[in-house]
């Protein structure tokens, strides 16, 4: 067992580094964590916030999980998952099919089904879908990313310094001696470890990691003032043939995603009224006019998952610094970049470490 003078420095509270000070809290007992994040909040990509215009908590961007991912299923307790998905197509409501599997790997890997790299289908087959019904329920989140998965996770470390963006390093030989933050430096002890928890792009940027080229993601978010209904009163469906991939009902917020969005070339005004008239369609209506929105853009959401993005993923959480470990769902070869991916980087670090 470390004693206190150990200290874990976390860079990047997201998901991965906030399960990172889980699984090294859980190791580790005595240990000293400290998260350094960029951000005024914890939570990366995966946060909830109230969003003055639609008056309402909505979440960065709508993340769905699956009953296969078990991970994340333990963070978020006995939440109720839907044990069906639906799709809308040729102006009906249908049960998932052959048809919608290109859709569906679309959703999963936010990479069109034929660029996809093999070693991931493999994984998704084996690892994420198991051809059980059990195991294929789907739970999305509805303005509670924060206080389901954020909130719980934030307790395992002991010292939280948001609005620390790590800007550069010193290194001597092969270990990392200092780290340059916007707010300060910290000197690192012989027996201290450096965390990065950082995205891919970020951690390029910083460390010489690869380069990757990266796929958008698109959520939109409509306030309609009264609760918005689907047909069979279903809480969300699949539109492979509209804009629009998936609508998610939240009482009176409608959730709207579009993956691998980077070639939509339309303002947030004019894609939303498209968006919200596919919308409406499903239940063969012309809207009169266009509720309150917001758009969000996730332009480096995830790394493209194709053959060339694939090959550049790190193999384990090791660096070329001995006192540098990796986590996040990119550095996680042959999962895709999911909310199950980061936590399980961090799961994987700790064993590591």
């Amino acid at each position: 067992m470390f004693s206190t003078t150990k200290t874990f420095h976390i860079i990047g509270g997201g998901i991965s580094g906030l399960s990172a000070a889980k699984f090294i809290r859980r190791k580790h007992k005595n240990a000293h964590i400290i998260i350094y994040e960029a951000a005024a909040h914890l939570g990366g990509r995966c946060f909830s916030f109230y969003d003055k215009k639609l008056e309402r908590n909505i979440d960065n961007a709508t993340h769905a999980v699956l009953g296969a991912n078990t991970e994340v299923k333990k963070l978020l307790g006995k939440e109720k998952f839907y044990k069906k998905v639906f799709f809308w197509k040729e102006k009906q409501i249908h049960s998932c099919c052959r048809q919608e599997i290109p859709f569906l790997l679309l959703s999963v890997f936010n990479t069109q089904a034929k660029q996809i790299a093999k070693s991931l289908l493999i994984s998704l087959a084996c690892k994420l879908f198991p051809f059980f019904p059990t195991q294929r329920k789907i739970y999305f989140s509805r303005g509670d990313l924060s206080d389901k998965l954020i909130a719980p996770l934030s307790g395992f470390a002991d010292e939280v310094k948001t609005g620390w963006k790590l800007q550069t390093f010193t290194s001597e030989k092969d270990k990392i001696n200092s780290l340059k933050f916007n707010r300060g430096e910290i000197n690192l002890n012989k027996d201290d470890v450096v965390i990065s928890a950082l995205d891919a792009h970020q951690y390029q940027q910083i460390f010489n990691g690869p380069q990757f080229e990266f796929n958008q993601i698109t959520d939109i978010y409509f306030r309609t003032g009264v609760p918005l209904t689907l047909p069979k009163n279903i809480p969300f469906l699949g539109t492979p043939d509209n804009l629009a991939d998936w609508i998610f009902i939240n009482q009176d917020i409608v959730a709207v995603t579009i993956s691998n969005s980077h070639n939509i070339k339309l303002s947030d005004d004019e894609l939303a009224r498209f968006v919200w008239q596919e919308v409406r369609s499903v239940n063969g209506l012309i809207p009169a006019f266009l509720p309150p929105y917001r758009v969000l853009k996730h332009k480096r959401a995830t790394i493209r998952q194709d053959e060339k993005n694939q090959a550049l993923r790190p193999k384990s959480a090791l660096t070329q610094y001995q006192n540098l470990f990796l986590c996040g769902d990119w550095t996680m070869k042959d999962y895709p970049c999911s909310l199950e991916a980061a936590v399980n980087s961090g799961k994987r670090l700790a064993q590591k470490i």
